[in-house]
């Protein structure tokens, strides 16, 4: 029997409490998860390692989001989710997917919406289920 692709995935995010949980739950659904404070700090992060997917905020000292995007999109082609603690503008919005967002999620991170986003674009098979009770419980 074949192993399964590892399904790496990079957070950045300044938050750092968004951070942790973010990665705290991707981590316990299976995820191999890495953590970045800014643009910057992803950056280097990605130039060592492979990843098949990030998660970034916008807001971000260093290197925002869409920068982080732009630098993602010329080097290392890889799908990504934006996080954002509001609604932002359909000219960002647009920018940010002519850049590799496929997704757009607004803070407070509910834990179902981001998992069933970064199953949808990991195409994973199997997802992961909670009790009802917790099941809209935020995630940052």
């Amino acid at each position: 029997m074949r192993n399964a692709p590892v399904r790496k995935i990079l957070v950045a995010d300044d938050d750092e409490f968004s951070l942790k949980l973010m990665g705290k739950l991707l981590a316990h659904v299976g995820y191999t998860v890495s953590m970045a404070r800014d643009g910057a700090q992803a950056l280097d992060l990605l130039a060592r390692e492979q990843f098949t997917l990030l998660i970034t905020d916008v807001n971000m000292p260093r290197m925002d989001g869409l920068r982080l995007l732009e630098e993602v999109k010329k080097k290392y082609h890889i799908p990504a989710i934006v996080i954002t603690a509001s609604d932002i503008d359909s000219g960002t919005q647009r920018r940010s997917y002519s850049l590799g967002a496929l997704r757009f999620i607004i803070k407070p991170v509910d834990r179902d919406e981001l998992l069933n986003a970064v199953e949808e674009i990991l195409g994973k098979e199997s997802k992961t289920h909670y009790g009802q009770g917790d099941s809209q419980r935020p995630c940052g």
